[in-house]
This record gives C-alpha cells, structure tokens and sequence, in this order.
C-alpha cells in the first residue's frame, strides 16, 4: 500500500491517493470515518423557561446538530458534559452562548444561529452531551468522505491532429495543449464524464483518447465539521478496522 498526501488549502480538508487497495476496503474506510468514530453532541436537553417562538422539541434539534470538539481518547465510556444557556429577548442566540462544563468540548463555531428571541422572551435550558457514533444519529457523523477511483487518461500522440476539441469539451477543464501534445493539467478533477472521448469519436470516429479508472488507486477527500481534525479523523478510523479485524480473527479462530 501507497499512500501519497494532496496540498489543499483548506484546514477541515484533507486529500490523499492510495494506491494497493480495492473498493471494499475503500469504501470500508470511508464508513469506518462517518459512522465508526466516537465524537460528542448533545443529546438531551432540559428546559427550564422557553417563552419563544419554537417548541422545545425544535431547540433541542438544532442544539444536537451544532458539531461539538472532541478531546482525543474519547470513547463511547467518556462522561457526559453539560452546557447550559439562558438569554433574554431582544436577541438572537447562537451556539456561543453554550456554556460548557468541560473546556475541552465546545462548540466548533460560535456564530450558528439557534433561535431569536423578542422583547420581553426568555430561554433557560441545560443541554446533555455525550459520546456517539455516526451510525447511531447524524449528530455524531464527525466529517463527509468521498472516493473516486484514480483515473487514467491516454492520448494516441500518433493519431491526435491536435484539434483541441477535447480541451474545449471538457467541463472540469483538465485537459490542454502543451508542446504540441494533449496533456493532463488536473487530473484529480477527472469525474470520468467522457466528453472528451465522445467530442473526438464525433470528429475521428476513432478512440484516440481514452479515459478509464485503476482498479487498486483511488482519490479520497475528507471534510471535517471540526469535532477533531481530518488526520485524527483517518487516525481513529484506521484503528477501528484494524481492532475490528483482530476480533474477526480470534472469532475465526475460537
């Protein structure tokens, strides 16, 4: 197995090729990512005023859903935090106003609206969080995961004249002329869409450039919604499969 890490700007994203792998295993990694990682999120709240426009029972979904951080080592046994919240109207209320008991688990982002509140309303509650996984509730699912096999992109550099019509059909715009030759600019942003076969098969009625996906390669994307960070996030999901595949082998040989 080779693994080999994408740059990306982006610090809740991360991007990497692996290449000795099939899609059972990738696909495995991805749900190990989105179900199988213990992360917290609120899961019950207590109301002790709520004189605003929602219902209790709406609150407590919103308040479920805001991604909370998560302190490594966490596991399904890790105790329950309380945050508490009380604000009085005019207001609008956003996940900052939470206030947790364990500095280590916050809310991801201070800015997620909750509610609003008008003149003379209220709102007083304590929200229970505790450790679950994706599998359970999308409360717990701690980031996305999409995988895509590698593609390759050949060019029969004897037949090509070069027309560019390829270049021209392609909508993620990978392809280009460079030295009197097509070439691959961005091959990452390949969706295997074809267009640029069927534009030169209109043209040549030829297969002069093909595209076609590696069985054992693929692109993978993480994207965290912050309870830990992207790498801790493989980390985690790697030590799942490998614990899951112990237990299958002693099983098997019990």
């Amino acid at each position: 197995m080779r693994i080999e890490f994408i740059p990306v700007d982006k610090d809740d994203t991360l991007m990497f090729i692996v290449e000795g792998i099939d899609a059972t295993f990738a696909n495995s990694l991805r749900r190990a990512i989105m179900t199988e990682v213990p992360v917290y999120a609120c899961n019950e709240v207590v109301f002790y005023t709520n004189s605003s426009p929602l219902y209790d029972e709406v609150i407590s979904h919103r308040i479920g859903l805001v991604p909370l951080t998560t302190p490594e080592g966490t596991d399904k046994d890790s105790k329950m935090v309380t945050m508490s919240l009380e604000a009085q109207g005019p207001t609008t209320v956003y996940s900052g106003s939470l206030v947790s008991d364990d500095p280590s688990v916050q809310p991801v982002n201070d800015e997620f609206p909750l509610l609003k509140l008008g003149p003379g309303q209220s709102i007083s509650l304590n929200a229970e969080c505790y450790v679950g996984y994706g599998k359970d509730h999308v409360k717990w699912q701690p980031g996305l995961v999409g995988y895509k096999n590698y593609p390759i992109i050949d060019v029969d550099k004897q037949r090509c004249n070069l027309c560019g019509e390829c270049v021209k059909t392609c909508p993620t715009k990978i392809l280009g002329i460079e030295e009197g030759s097509i070439v691959v600019l961005e091959i990452f942003k390949c969706t295997f869409c074809k267009s640029c076969e069927d534009a030169c098969k209109r043209l040549n009625e030829n297969e002069i450039i093909t595209v076609r996906p590696m069985n054992d390669k693929f692109i993978f994307r993480i994207e965290s919604f912050g309870n830990m960070s992207t790498k801790d996030l493989l980390n985690t999901a790697l030590n799942v499969i490998e614990k899951k595949a112990e237990r299958l082998d002693q099983l098997l040989n019990e």
